[in-house]
C-alpha cells in the first residue's frame, strides 16, 4: 500500500512528538513492504515556494517551503500552499493519505484533499483543530480540557493578547476556524487518537462521529533494546532526569521549583533539550540558581539510553493537555520509573510503572520526590513495571495497516463532502 503522510514539519529539520511518532511509523511501514511518502511543511522560507525532495531513512520526504508572509494565524489556511500539497500528493497517486499536522502547511488540507477523491485518515496528535495554542493550555497555565466545543470566546479572550490585528479581526478569524474545524472533521474518513482521554473529549467536542474515533497509541522506537541495568543508589542520592520541547506548558520550571521547596542535596536534576527561546532559556538558568541541575541542551535519541544508566527517576509535569506523552514512553522503554503531572493522557502512560502528582503544583512534587529519596522499594517495583504494555513498532505499523483497510472500505470514505467554508 502507497500511504503520502502529511506533516507540519520532519526530521532532520525537527524533531518533536509527532515527528518521532511519524518517523517510527514511516519506518515500520517500509520494513512490512508499504510504500510511505512523506509530505512536510518547513519553518524556512522561500521566495519561490519550491518543493525540495530529499531521503530521510530510505523514506521519501518532499518539504513545502511557504513564501515570505504566509504566516500562520487563528484561521491559518493558505490557499496557495493547499493546492500544491494537494497537487502534490495527487501525483503519488496513493491508496490513502494519513493527515497528521497542518501547521506549516495550510488549515483545511482534510476537506481539500478529501473533495480531491482521495481518503484521508487523520492522528489528531493534539488539539490544533480547535485550539491556537495545541494543548487546551493557558498562558497562566491552566486547563481547557472542560471547556469544550471550542472553538469558542474562550479562546477570543485566551489568543487576544497575542494577536496584533485586535478584536474585530479576531473575531472574524475565529469564526472562520470553527468553520473550518466542522469542515475538517467532516472529511475524516478516520480519526486516530493516542489515549482514552482524548478520545473523550473529541466526543465532547461534537465536530467527529463517536464511530470514527479509534483509540490508538503511539509506538515507542526504543523497545527493541535491553534497558540499562539500574543505578547503585548506596550514595544515598536521587537522580533526576526530564527532556524533551522545553516550552513554558512542559512544567520544568514546576521542577525546578519542587527542587527549591525540597531543598535536599541528595537531589539532583539533569535537563536535555533546547529551550523554545532565549527568554525561556534564562528563566531556567535564573530558576535553577544554585541547584543542582544541569543543562545539556539539543539531544539525539540514542543520548538517552547513557543518561538512562545514570539516574534514578524521570519525571515529566507537563501543564498541557498532553495527548499521549511520547518522552514518558521513552523513559518507561528506556526502563526508568517515571513521575508526571496529572493532566491530559499522562496517567494512561505511566500505568504501574510511577506515579502522577497535581500538576502546576511544585510543593506536591517537591513532597513526593523526598519521600522517594527515602523509598527505594518503590522505585524498584515502578521499575520492574517500566517496560510493560508499550506498543511496539512493527505491531503498530500493522494495527494502522488495518484501519486504513477500514477506511478504504468504510462508507465514511464515500460519503458527500461538506462544503469548504
Amino acid at each position: 500500500m502507497k500511504i503520502v503522510h502529511v506533516v507540519h514539519q520532519y526530521p532532520p529539520e525537527f524533531r518533536g512528538g509527532t515527528e518521532a511518532c511519524l518517523q517510527t511509523l514511516a519506518a515500520a511501514q517500509l520494513a512490512r513492504g508499504d510504500t510511505p511518502f512523506v509530505v512536510a511543511g518547513s519553518d524556512e522560507r522561500s521566495e519561490q515556494g519550491e518543493l525540495r525532495l530529499e531521503a530521510v531513512d530510505d523514506v521519501p520526504v518532499c518539504r513545502v517551503l511557504r513564501r515570505p508572509g504566509e504566516n500562520y494565524s487563528m484561521d491559518h489556511r493558505q490557499p496557495r500552499v493547499a493546492e500544491q500539497v494537494v497537487e502534490l500528493v495527487s501525483a503519488e497517486r496513493p491508496d490513502l493519505v494519513h493527515l497528521h499536522h497542518t501547521l506549516n502547511l495550510s488549515g483545511d488540507l482534510a476537506h481539500r484533499l478529501s473533495a480531491a477523491g482521495h481518503t484521508v485518515v487523520a492522528s489528531l496528535h493534539d488539539y490544533t483543530t480547535v485550539c491556537a495554542r495545541f494543548f487546551l493550555c493557558r498562558p497562566d497555565g491552566s486547563s481547557c480540557a472542560e471547556a469544550f466545543p471550542l472553538p469558542s470566546d474562550r479562546c477570543h479572550e485566551c489568543v487576544l493578547p497575542d494577536f496584533p490585528a485586535g478584536a474585530e479581526a479576531l473575531s472574524v478569524e475565529l469564526a472562520a476556524r470553527s468553520a473550518v474545524a466542522a469542515a475538517e472533521a467532516s472529511a475524516w474518513s478516520l480519526a486516530v487518537v493516542p489515549a482514552e482521554v482524548v478520545a473523550e473529549r473529541w466526543r465532547r467536542s461534537g465536530l467527529v462521529d463517536p464511530d470514527r474515533l479509534v483509540v490508538l497509541p503511539h509506538a515507542v522506537p526504543l523497545t527493541s533494546e535491553q534497558p540499562p541495568a539500574a543505578r547503585d543508589r548506596s550514595d544515598g542520592r536521587l537522580n533526576l532526569v526530564t527532556w524533551g520541547h522545553l516550552a513554558p506548558a512542559k512544567g520544568v520550571l514546576d521542577l525546578i521549583a519542587a527542587l527549591r521547596l525540597a531543598a535536599d542535596e541528595r537531589l539532583s536534576l539533569m535537563v536535555l533539550g533546547a529551550p523554545v527561546d532565549a527568554e525561556f532559556a534564562e528563566q531556567l538558568l535564573d530558576a535553577a540558581e544554585g541547584l543542582n541541575v544541569s543543562f545539556v541542551g539539543a539531544y539525539i535519541s540514542e543520548e538517552l539510553r547513557l543518561v538512562a544508566g545514570r539516574v534514578d527517576l524521570a519525571v515529566f509535569p507537563s501543564r498541557a493537555e498532553e495527548t499521549f506523552g511520547l518522552v514518558v514512553a521513552e523513559a518507561r522503554a528506556l526502563g526508568l520509573p517515571v513521575v508526571t503531572s496529572d493532566r491530559g493522557a499522562l496517567p494512561e502512560r505511566v500505568g504501574a510503572a510511577g506515579t502522577t502528582v497535581p500538576a502546576a503544583e511544585p510543593e506536591a512534587l517537591a513532597e513526593l520526590l523526598l519521600n522517594l529519596a527515602e523509598d527505594g522499594a518503590r522505585l524498584a517495583r515502578w521499575r520492574r513495571a517500566a517496560r510493560s504494555d508499550l506498543q511496539d513498532a512493527a505491531g503498530h505499523a500493522d494495527q494502522m495497516a488495518g484501519l486504513y483497510a477500514r477506511a478504504l472500505g468504510s462508507p465514511a470514505a464515500s460519503r458527500p463532502r461538506a462544503d469548504n467554508p
